[in-house]
Formats: C-alpha cells, sequence, structure tokens
C-alpha cells in the first residue's frame, strides 16, 4: 500500500517511524529541515534541467550538501526536460564532472507527463507505454541505488 500526505512543514517525527520508503518532496534549498532530512536519507534526488541556469544552482546545493556532512555518495541527479540526446549528453557530463552521480535514466520533455501530473497522476501513469516504460526505468534504477 503507498499513502501520501501532505504537510504544510516537515514534520521530524516522520523520521521516527517505520517505513519501507519515505519520499518527502520538498524545496532544492538548503533549510534546517533539508539538512536534516539529508542527513538521514539514504538517498538525495534533485530533478535538474539540462540548461546551465538550472544546473549551477542545483550543483551549489548539493555543494552545501556535502560542506554540511551529506557524503557524495548519497546524493543524485535526475536530468529532467530534455529536449534532445545532445542536450542530456551534455548536461550528464556537465554534473558528472562536478562529482555528482547521475542517474542513467532522464526524462524528455513531454507534454504526457504535465498531462498525467495535472489530473494528479504519476509520470509512470501517462496514456504513452514508451513513456510509462522511461518512467518505470527510472523508479527502478532509484530502488536499486536506495
Amino acid at each position: 500500500m503507498i499513502e501520501c500526505q501532505v504537510y504544510p512543514y516537515f514534520p521530524t517525527e516522520l523520521l521516527k517511524q517505520k517505513y519501507d520508503y519515505l519520499i518527502i518532496d520538498g524545496p532544492a534549498k538548503i533549510s534546517k529541515e533539508s539538512l536534516l532530512i539529508a542527513r538521514q536519507a539514504n538517498l538525495v534526488i534533485q530533478p535538474v534541467r539540462p540548461s546551465l541556469d538550472d544546473l549551477n544552482p542545483a550543483i551549489r546545493e548539493f555543494n552545501g550538501l556535502f560542506k554540511a556532512g551529506v557524503v557524495k555518495k548519497k546524493l543524485g541527479f535526475i536530468i529532467n526536460c530534455t529536449s534532445s540526446q545532445t542536450e542530456e549528453k551534455n548536461a550528464r557530463e556537465y554534473l558528472t564532472e562536478a562529482g555528482y552521480f547521475v542517474f542513467a535514466t532522464s526524462l524528455s520533455d513531454r507534454v504526457s507527463y504535465r498531462e498525467a501530473q495535472n489530473y494528479g497522476l504519476a509520470i509512470s501513469e501517462v496514456k504513452y507505454q514508451r513513456l510509462k516504460e522511461q518512467s518505470k526505468q527510472l523508479i527502478r534504477e532509484i530502488i536499486t541505488r536506495i
């Protein structure tokens, strides 16, 4: 069973409970709460778009987590909203050169993903089989990494 809840703030008592997986979606900005979560997490994932305007701040945030004591092997990027293989490859090289893990599966920029989210669906619930498989492959990679 998958249970989802929305909180206006992060209740730290969640970290004291037993879960198979606890997925926390929060802002990509270091705060007291996000640092606490990152230190206790098995894996911190940051989706990032392939433009330098997105890559550089994302790397700065991970550098900040690293400087605060979060080990690099717990930090990973997912390249999101790519429009070409070249764009994805360049972003992957840039992130790798910064010293961070990058998941092998990236997500292309597709209207179908946004439409699914508009209806409260996960990206694995899109109507197109190829896009479903792409997102399921990414989920398998994440679970394997944990």
